[in-house]
């Protein structure tokens, strides 16, 4: 569950070292969040409704990217979904 690479930069302190991830809806229950948020150690779950999700599960779709900033730590969300390449 990966977005393709950006050039992005933080919008609070402009570092260029930000880590992207994809921003994740389970239909389910409605929860929108960061694909780190639906890691359990053995695979994917809902952290809200605690569903089991599988690869390509029809339950869940990804709705654009978004990224953390490894020096302060904003989290943000990527214009355009990350559509410009690195």
């Amino acid at each position: 569950m990966q977005p393709a690479a950006t050039l992005v930069s933080c919008p609070a302190c402009q570092a260029e070292d930000v880590e992207t991830h994809a921003i994740v809806h389970h239909l389910i229950c409605a929860y929108v969040g960061p694909d780190y948020d639906f890691e359990d150690g053995e695979g994917y779950s809902c952290p809200k409704c605690l569903r089991a999700l599988r690869d390509h599960d029809p339950c869940a779709e990804i709705t654009g990217a978004g990224a953390r900033c490894r020096l302060c730590g904003t989290e943000f969300v990527v214009p355009d979904g990350g559509s410009r390449e690195a």
